[in-house]
């Protein structure tokens, strides 16, 4: 009987962990993406935030300072790796780069995206920080709906948040706003 005894905490911890493990694998991923913030005019070819970009770095921030944020994915372009550069300090995360300059191409960087978190990141809380023409392809790639126009010229503020079960292709999809409503060009 003491035999027995000795092995119930063990089995009890065996359990516990067999649980765990069951409960991780059934986890969703939280894929957050957003457009980059308000960029400068110039330099054209890759140029940095303006001042609401900047306060719109910081609203990403607080927007996801308590959320278990695991990766954050951007693009080779200066005004991605400068809107997720708040968060990122703030929660210690060195950002993944991924090419959209040629060599690479639009198709190739969305595919280099859904691929770095299909294989590495299922079940995890991800941000992505993108460009207006790429979100579309990106999102659909995740499974969700059809985005919509997101306006090249005010659609800075466009949150979106892809709930993706991690064994299934069915995912919820929310739409959410942050910071201040960007300034209508006139």
């Amino acid at each position: 009987m003491k035999a027995n005894n000795k092995r119930k905490p063990y089995r009890l911890l065996l359990l516990m962990i067999l649980a765990l493990l069951t409960l991780s694998a059934c986890s969703a991923s939280k894929i957050y993406i957003v457009r980059h913030a308000e960029k400068a005019v110039q330099p054209a070819n890759d140029p940095i935030l303006t001042t609401d970009g900047e306060r719109r770095a910081d609203a990403l921030k607080e927007a996801l300072k308590d959320a278990s944020i695991d990766v954050i994915i951007v693009s080779d372009l200066q005004r991605t790796q400068l809107t997720a550069q708040p968060l990122a300090t703030h929660l210690g995360l060195e950002p993944i780069i991924i090419a959209v300059r040629p060599p690479s191409n639009a198709n190739q960087y969305v595919q280099n995206v859904v691929n770095e978190i299909n294989a590495n990141w299922k079940g995890r809380d991800i941000l992505v920080v993108s460009h207006n023409s790429l979100l579309q392809q990106i999102a659909q790639n995740l499974g969700s709906p059809e985005i919509g126009t997101i306006s090249e010229e005010t659609g800075y503020d466009n949150f979106f948040v892809i709930i993706k079960p991690r064994d299934s292709i069915n995912s919820k999809f929310v739409r959410l706003r942050y910071g201040q409503p960007p300034k209508e060009v006139n």
